[in-house]
């Protein structure tokens, strides 16, 4: 799901979304966990709308980059990426998956709403696995498309997906692990408040592995639900121009029962396209 932990406070109050995130317990299973996520596909479609809005991306910037499955996908096609997490024990695992296919990525601690990469610039920047929702105040999502917008060449394109606040209220996110029997066992209840558009969702793990004794451990995810008329309104005030919305995998306008939206936004980028109802095929590089 691409959620960022954070820690529970004493009081059972929200933490503050500027308090630093403890996603640390789960990010040796986190590869497992997303094991089913066809990351192919997500990068055929990055690169699908790289190629609809008339750019040919060299630099990739990936934004909460976890343990580094896309920018893995996207190097193996010929980018040259750099991924930003705050999660230390995600990075580990990014580096070492990245290890292990012999490339070259560059992983970087840093936050996603105050990161700065000094005289660095990049063609593009992701953001995907609704990473952004884990930004729970209007203003410090604000903060990140304006590091963002800083950190793109001109002309430049950012593309990230968030979960619409239909995605909290469905029950998408009340899970539980199949199958039953399986090493890493995981029972998943969110609350939604309408209200305060806060997705609490607190996760319970039991591993089991051969021949050792069983480790539990529980963390809570904390989303906040957008209006999309917001987010287009603050990356146009965040250095922005134009911004497309895109109903999730298609190049469609989103409807009001997505439960994810992909938006493009633009730096100065000339292609302006209409919304169609069909899939363009994807141009591969090289």
């Amino acid at each position: 799901m691409g959620v960022r932990n954070h820690s529970s406070q004493p009081d059972g109050k929200l933490p503050q979304a500027d308090q630093p995130t403890a996603f640390t317990q789960v990010a040796p299973f986190y590869d497992a966990l997303m094991a089913g996520v066809p990351y192919d596909y997500w990068a055929d479609y990055i690169e699908q709308l790289f190629a609809r809005h008339g750019i040919e991306p060299d630099t990739i910037l990936d934004i909460g980059c976890g343990t580094g499955a896309l920018t893995i996908e996207l190097a193996e096609r010929g980018f040259r990426c750099v991924g930003v997490d705050l999660s230390e024990s995600m990075l580990e695992c990014a580096r070492a998956n990245c290890s292990r296919k012999a490339l070259a990525i560059e992983y970087s601690r840093q936050d996603a709403a105050e990161f700065s990469l000094p005289g660095r610039r990049f063609d593009a920047a992701t953001s995907l696995f609704d990473s952004l929702n884990n930004l729970i105040t209007p203003e410090r999502l604000t903060m990140a498309f304006k590091r963002v917008a800083h950190h793109l060449s001109v002309p430049g394109i950012f593309i990230f997906d968030m979960n619409t606040e239909y995605a909290f209220t469905s029950g998408m996110f009340n899970q539980r692990s199949t199958p039953a029997d399986g090493p890493l066992q995981y029972l998943w209840r969110a609350h939604y408040d309408r209200d305060e558009r806060i997705c609490r969702i607190d996760m319970s793990f039991r591993y089991e592995p051969d021949g050792q004794a069983p480790r539990e451990f529980h963390e809570t995810h904390v989303q906040r639900a957008y209006d999309s008329a917001e987010i287009e309104q603050w990356l146009l005030a965040s250095g922005f121009d134009y911004v497309w919305r895109y109903d999730a995998y298609t190049l469609k306008s989103p409807k009001r029962r997505s439960d994810r939206v992909f938006f493009v936004a633009s730096r100065s980028l000339t292609a302006r396209p209409p919304y169609v109802n069909k899939v363009l095929p994807v141009r591969r590089r090289g």
